[in-house]
C-alpha cells in the first residue's frame, strides 16, 4: 500500500504542477469538498481496480464507460463537476494531497474488512445500473427551433431483464419562465401490441424526472419517449445532465405501475 501512496501522490503532483500552486481558499461553486472528493475517488480507484483484474469483461470502451457511468451516477455527480473539481484541486496541491490522504485510509481500511473474504464480488457489473441515454447529456435550446422535442428509440438487447426500471432526468439552467414549459414522457412497447407509459409531473429544484417501471413477466420490445418545451420569445435554455438511467427489477418501486397508463393496439398483436 505504500507503494500505491507513493505512485498517486507522484502522479498528481506531476500533473498539478504545471498548474502552478495556489494556498488553499474557500471553494467555489461546482467544486466537490474534500469528503465527497475522496469518496469519489476511492470509487474510481476501485472501479478501475475491477477493470484491470476483469479484463475480458471490460475490453470495449463501451463497458469502461459503464463503470465510471457507475460510479458517477452513485455519487450523483457529473461529468462537468468532475472535471471542474480535478482543475481546482489541481491548482491547490495540498488540499489535493490530503484529499488522497483520506482515499488511501478509506481504501486501507475495506482491505482489512474485505480481507479473506473469497465471496467478495465486484461492485460494477455488466447490466447493472447504467446510463444509456444514446446522445449527447447537454443540449443549448431555443425559441427559434423548429421541433421543440427531443426524442429517443432504444431496442431491446441482451443486457435487459424484465421489470427493468427507466428513470429519464435532465436538469434546466437559465429558465425565466415561472413554471417551465417542459414535459418528459416515457413508453415501453411489448410484443402482444400492448404500450405502458408515463408522462412527468413538476420540476423539483430544477430536475425534471420520470420513471417507468416495465412488466415483471414479459420484457418489452423497445423503449422510447421524449422530451418537449415551449420557450418564451428571445429564450434560451440549457438541458444539463441528461440521463436515461436503467435499474433491475426493484421491490420498492414496482408498486408505481399502477400510476403508469396503457395503451392497446390490437393489429399488432402476433
Amino acid at each position: 500500500m505504500l507503494h500505491f501512496k507513493n505512485m498517486i501522490v507522484g502522479s498528481v503532483s506531476a500533473g498539478c504542477l504545471g498548474l502552478g500552486l495556489i494556498g488553499c481558499t474557500k471553494l467555489p461553486d461546482g467544486v466537490l469538498d474534500r469528503k465527497e472528493m475522496a469518496g469519489l475517488l476511492a470509487d474510481i480507484h476501485k472501479g478501475e481496480s475491477v477493470v484491470e483484474m476483469q479484463r475480458g469483461i471490460y475490453a470495449s470502451d463501451s463497458m469502461k464507460k459503464v463503470v465510471k457511468q457507475s460510479i458517477l451516477l452513485k455519487h450523483g455527480i457529473t461529468q462537468a463537476q468532475l472535471d471542474t473539481s480535478f482543475v481546482w484541486y489541481g491548482n491547490h496541491i495540498e488540499d489535493y494531497i490530503s484529499v488522497y490522504e483520506d482515499v488511501i485510509k478509506s481504501l486501507e481500511e475495506e482491505l482489512k474488512t474485505a480481507k479473506g473474504n473469497k465471496s467478495h464480488s465486484p461492485v460494477f457489473a455488466e447490466g447493472d445500473s447504467i446510463d444509456i441515454w444514446p446522445m449527447s447529456h447537454t443540449y443549448k435550446l431555443s425559441d427559434k427551433d423548429i421541433l421543440q422535442n427531443i426524442t429517443f428509440e432504444i431496442p431491446k438487447d441482451n443486457t435487459w431483464e424484465n421489470g427493468d426500471n427507466y428513470i429519464l432526468q435532465f436538469k434546466l439552467v437559465n429558465s425565466r419562465q415561472k413554471v417551465p414549459q417542459f414535459k418528459s414522457i416515457i413508453y415501453a412497447r411489448y410484443d402482444d401490441g400492448r404500450v405502458e407509459f408515463r408522462p412527468s409531473t413538476a420540476f423539483n429544484r430544477d430536475w425534471l424526472r420520470v420513471r417507468l417501471v416495465t412488466d415483471s413477466t414479459k420484457m418489452p420490445e423497445s423503449v422510447f419517449g421524449s422530451i418537449s418545451y415551449q420557450l418564451g420569445q428571445g429564450e434560451n435554455v440549457y438541458l444539463d445532465s441528461v440521463s436515461l438511467v436503467r435499474t433491475r427489477n426493484r421491490k420498492d418501486t414496482y408498486f408505481e405501475r399502477n400510476g403508469q397508463r396503457t395503451i392497446m393496439f390490437p393489429d399488432t398483436v402476433k
